[in-house]
């Protein structure tokens, strides 16, 4: 379905083809968004095209370099109000920052589709670029910035789609919006191979169905990649160093497939004053009949954490290296992560391989009645160097009682999965 769509919109500029019309500046610009016929493509010569400008009909607008639009600090700098307008090479700047009015550089009107928004630049307060409803949209190859400068809070997103479907965002650099992209209530959303930073969430799904976030890059965020009661898609091949409060975060979500994420350094500096504020590679909250395999888990805080009913999830074939806690499950169930065989790569595994098939000879629990403790009564976390605790803990590994709550990996992996040469 997706590499259908992917397709379709590829040859989407091929539908429409008119004349082509050199463009002087604003007032020649303000007659040809009259003038000109469905198709027909208006290349604006360099020059400053101030104003709030709407268009509406299927037009190219294609800029040289030095094109430059400057929305006066109010409004949306450029409205779109028809179907099939295709924005190239345009410099967006200063339009304006009331989040409640969806000021941006570039926004649709109500149901606006079939958009093609490519190699342009923008920036600016509120949005940057936004739709409302609508299908068919390609977002490729722009540089988007926000004003670092704001409180995260009063930053519009990046880019923002709500109740859209079938788009295609990629190649996308974006830095300083309150998120990178931000999806609602969406479906057959591709979020590809663009490079974030300096956001909230990178990526933020709220109730979206078949999407798939792949191959982009993140550092220097609160979170990264969240999805929020969501259905169906994937998480596929990203990478987020140097976030606060987790790589990847499952929210009441069903259906995803997360695999070969490279997730690491997640971590709080505030964590000892915020109830379960621990930086956490991968954070399933409720969240079930997910897969979590291939990905790599590192440096953090805690690797993967799990709570709120988030026991039906299958966790196998991924990295846990050097996190400070590899799990926190806070539940009363026994879980087993290993699937087919085939379980987890834990540095912190003390186990032998006898016979060389690669799998530890004894289980892995990362965790004991101890931690459980803990993490249920954080109060309690003053007592966990006392040397008493350490006694506990030594009787307990020695003594392997059956096991009545909490992870087991029964097949833990001797090497770990990713390579450090795909690193």
């Amino acid at each position: 379905m997706l590499r259908g769509l992917l397709f379709l919109l590829t040859f989407l500029p091929l539908l429409c083809q008119g004349a082509s019309i050199s463009v002087q500046g604003p007032q020649q610009l303000a007659h040809w968004l009259e003038a000109a016929r469905p198709g027909d493509e208006l290349r604006l010569e360099p020059g400053l095209y101030p104003g709030n400008w709407r268009i509406g009909q299927s037009l190219i607008l294609r800029g040289q370099p030095g094109v430059i639009f400057d929305g006066g600090g109010r409004g949306t700098a450029i409205l779109l109000a028809a179907d099939g307008i295709e924005l190239h090479g345009l410099t967006v700047e200063n339009w304006g920052d009331e989040l409640p009015e969806m000021d941006a550089a570039i926004r649709g009107e109500q149901g606006v589709s079939r958009v093609l928004i490519a190699n342009n630049t923008l920036r600016g307060d509120g949005f940057g670029i936004r739709f409302d409803a609508g299908e068919g949209f390609q977002i490729l190859g722009n540089l988007i910035e926000g004003n670092t400068s704001r409180p995260v809070v009063a930053r519009g997103d990046n880019i923002y789609f709500k109740g859209s479907r079938q788009a295609v965002i990629s190649g996308n650099r974006l830095s300083g919006g309150r998120d990178g992209v931000y999806v609602e209530s969406v479906a057959e959303v591709v979020i590809d191979a663009n490079t974030m930073s300096d956001q909230q969430y990178p990526v933020h799904y709220m109730y979206a169905r078949e999407t798939v976030t792949s191959h982009n890059t993140s550092h220097n965020v609160v979170g990264g990649y969240a999805i929020m009661g969501s259905e169906g898609g994937a998480v596929l091949g990203n990478r987020v160093e140097d976030a606060v409060e987790f790589g990847i975060l499952l929210n009441i979500s069903s259906g995803v497939r997360v695999q070969d994420n490279l997730v690491s350094r997640i971590h709080n500096p505030d964590a000892a004053t915020v109830f379960d504020g621990e930086g956490k590679g991968i954070y399933v909250y409720g969240a079930q009949d997910n897969t979590i395999s291939g990905n790599r888990f590192a440096q953090s805080q805690i690797g993967i954490a799990m709570a709120l009913g988030g026991e039906g999830n299958q966790v196998f074939a991924n990295d846990f290296i050097a996190n400070q806690v590899q799990v926190r499950y806070v539940g009363d169930v026994v879980l087993e992560w290993s699937h087919q065989g085939r379980g987890n790569y834990w540095s912190s595994y003390g186990g032998w391989d006898t016979d060389r098939d690669g799998i530890g000879d004894l289980p892995y629990r990362p965790n004991d009645a101890l931690d459980r403790l803990f993490w249920v009564y954080p109060e309690a976390k003053f007592l966990m160097e006392s040397p008493v605790v350490g006694v506990l803990r030594w009787l307990e590994r020695q003594m392997l009682p059956p096991q009545a709550e909490g992870i087991t990996d029964s097949r833990p992996l001797i090497s770990p999965v990713i390579e450090r040469s795909n690193l």
